[in-house]
C-alpha cells in the first residue's frame, strides 16, 4: 500500500469535517457534496520515490465530482508523457499554453493542450465512423491514466474539453447530456499530486517540470495583481505566511449545464514554514457554497492546525 492510516489523524480529520460542516452548513456546505483527502508526509518529498509512505485521511474521497479546472493538472501530466514519447514536439505555444492553463486557469490554453495530446480537434459534427475514431483518440487520456494501475484512478473520466458555455457539434454529442462529463475524486487527485511531488509520474525529470508549473506564488503582489491566480478564495488564502504552495483549483457558477455548474475545488501540495508537508484535495458542490470565498481557505487553515502536532 502506498499510504498508511493512523487513528490520531482519523480522529482529527473527522473532527475537522464536523467543524467545517458546523461552520459552513448554513452557507450551503453539505456532507454528501463535500469531499476531502489529506496526505500527511512523515518526511519531505524531494522528487524521488523513496521514504516512508504518507498517512492518509479521506472523507468521501471516492465520490465523483465534476472537477472544474482541477482536471488541468492531469492534462499537464498527459502532455509531459506525450512529449516524452515524441508524439508532440516542444514549442513555444505549447509552453505558453501549459503555463497559462495552470497559473491562470485558461480554458483556451487547456483546449489547445488537449487537441495536441489526444490528436483531435473539436466542434463540427462528424459522420458515425469518423466520430467513433475521434472519440477513441480523445479517450487516450483515460487509457493513459488507467495504465498506471492505481485503484484511485479507476473511477475517473477526463476526456472532455473545458467550456465557458454550452457545447456544440461533436463536443456536445460526446458529452452525452452530461453522462460523459469529466469526473474526478479527491482520492485520485491527491494520488496524482503525491506522484508528481515524489517523482513517480511520467519520470522524475518530467515530474519536476510538472511541479514547476504547479508552483503558485503567494507573495502579496501576485495575489493583489492577478485575480485569476487562484489564491483568493482557495487554499493559499488560508496558509501561514512563508508557506510554499503547488496547486490547481477551479470553480464554476452557472454554465448552462446543471451537471457541471456550481462547484468550488482545490488541490495542493503544501510545505509549511516549519517544514511539515501535506497534500490536500477538497471538492464542494452547491450553488451557495460555490460562491463562498471563505470555505476552502478555512479547510486549509484547519488542516494546518491538524498536521503540525502529528
Amino acid at each position: 500500500m502506498w499510504f498508511t492510516t493512523d487513528p490520531a489523524l482519523d480522529a482529527a480529520g473527522g473532527a475537522l469535517i464536523e467543524d467545517l460542516l458546523g461552520r459552513f452548513g448554513t452557507l450551503g456546505l453539505k456532507r454528501d457534496a463535500f469531499a476531502v483527502t489529506l496526505l500527511v508526509h512523515r518526511a519531505p518529498l524531494d522528487g524521488r520515490s523513496a521514504g516512508a509512505p504518507p498517512v492518509r485521511f479521506s472523507h468521501r474521497g471516492g465520490q465523483s465530482f465534476y472537477p472544474c479546472s482541477v482536471v488541468k493538472a492531469f492534462y499537464l501530466v498527459a502532455a509531459q508523457q506525450r512529449l516524452a514519447d515524441g508524439v508532440i514536439e516542444p514549442h513555444e505555444e505549447l509552453t505558453r499554453a501549459m503555463r497559462d492553463m495552470i497559473i491562470y486557469s485558461s480554458n483556451a490554453a487547456t483546449n489547445y493542450v488537449i487537441d495536441l495530446v489526444t490528436e483531435t480537434t473539436g466542434d463540427t459534427l462528424l459522420e458515425p465512423q469518423a466520430a467513433g475514431e475521434w472519440a477513441w483518440r480523445r479517450n487516450w487520456v483515460n487509457r493513459y491514466f488507467a495504465g498506471y494501475g492505481w485503484p484511485e484512478f479507476e473511477p475517473i473520466n477526463i476526456c472532455q474539453k473545458l467550456m465557458d458555455d454550452v457545447r456544440y457539434g461533436r463536443e456536445n454529442v460526446f458529452v452525452d447530456g452530461g453522462a460523459n462529463h469529466n469526473r474526478l475524486t479527491t482520492d485520485a487527485t491527491a494520488r496524482l499530486f503525491y506522484g508528481v511531488m515524489n517523482g513517480e509520474v511520467v519520470s522524475p525529470e518530467r515530474s519536476r517540470v510538472v511541479r514547476e508549473h504547479l508552483w503558485r506564488p503567494l507573495d502579496p503582489e501576485f495575489v493583489r495583481s492577478e485575480p485569476r491566480g487562484q489564491v483568493i478564495g482557495y487554499f493559499g488564502a488560508g496558509l501561514p505566511p512563508n508557506s510554499k504552495l503547488w496547486s490547481k483549483a477551479g470553480s464554476t457558477t452557472w454554465t448552462g449545464d446543471l451537471t457541471a455548474s456550481y462547484r468550488r475545488h482545490d488541490a495542493a501540495h503544501v510545505e509549511l514554514p516549519c517544514g511539515r508537508q501535506f497534500t490536500l484535495a477538497a471538492f464542494t458542490q452547491g450553488e451557495e457554497i460555490s460562491a463562498n470565498l471563505e470555505v476552502l481557505p478555512a479547510v486549509a487553515a484547519a488542516v494546518c492546525q491538524v498536521v503540525q502536532p502529528l
